[in-house]
């Protein structure tokens, strides 16, 4: 089994002073959820986009409501049982297009992004909320593929929870656990709930939303 790792050395080019990080490192662990941003993934930085995998801690990324961040923490987990790392039931496959994104993304089943939907403006009064991966497979194309070799897949941590910019207009949630203090999260139930309403005609989500409200009033509650 591969070794995860957290990196916490600063680039030498960075000369922006820096919180002193905790460095652990923690061998056969696997991480509590199958979450992060597979290496390859373009990250909108302040030098522009780079991959994920290159950033390094104090580097600066661009987030969606918080303007430039410098990152604290990058942490790496590896996947793919025949290759040496952890066992993954699968990987989602987004095509281009779906959720923004600039072309064909890999996304882990567990990463929590956030969507913006009519859907979730009018049953829970605001349009964006957070939803985990997994429950977008069969949304327009999306589906979920078995894990080609060896997986890398990069955790970024800030002072705060974040959403970033991924391969241009994915909005991926970036924090220690799927749950939010700023942002409405839905469990796998109630986002799948709310993805199957997604890109319904007008008439067909209308009459669902007043079935919703007359029968189901907390069935995309917030958590």
């Amino acid at each position: 089994m591969l070794i995860e790792t957290q990196n916490t050395a600063p680039k030498t080019e960075t000369h922006v002073e820096t919180r002193a990080t905790v460095i652990t490192t923690t061998i056969n662990t696997k991480p509590q959820r199958n979450a992060g941003l597979v290496a390859g993934t373009l990250v909108e930085t302040a030098v522009g986009w780079r991959r994920v995998e290159l950033l390094r801690v104090g580097d600066h990324v661009q987030t969606y409501d918080g303007g430039l961040r410098q990152l604290r923490c990058v942490e790496r987990s590896y996947y793919g049982a025949d290759h040496g790392g952890y066992a993954l039931a699968g990987i989602l496959h987004v095509p281009g297009g779906v959720l923004d994104n600039c072309e064909d993304m890999f996304v882990m089943p567990d990463q929590m992004l956030m969507v913006t939907s009519e859907v979730a403006a009018d049953l829970l009064g605001t349009p964006s909320v957070l939803i985990p991966a997994l429950a977008l497979i069969g949304y327009r194309g999306i589906t979920r593929q078995q894990p080609q070799g060896l997986i890398e897949a990069i955790t970024l941590g800030f002072d705060d929870e974040e959403v970033i910019y991924a391969n241009s207009g994915l909005l991926a949630h970036c924090a220690t656990g799927a749950k939010s203090d700023f942002f409405i999260t839905l469990d796998h139930g109630r986002a799948k709930a709310l993805v199957l309403l997604m890109g319904k005609n007008r008439d067909v989500l209308d009459q669902a939303i007043e079935t919703f409200h007359r029968n189901e009033p907390e069935l995309l509650a917030a958590a």
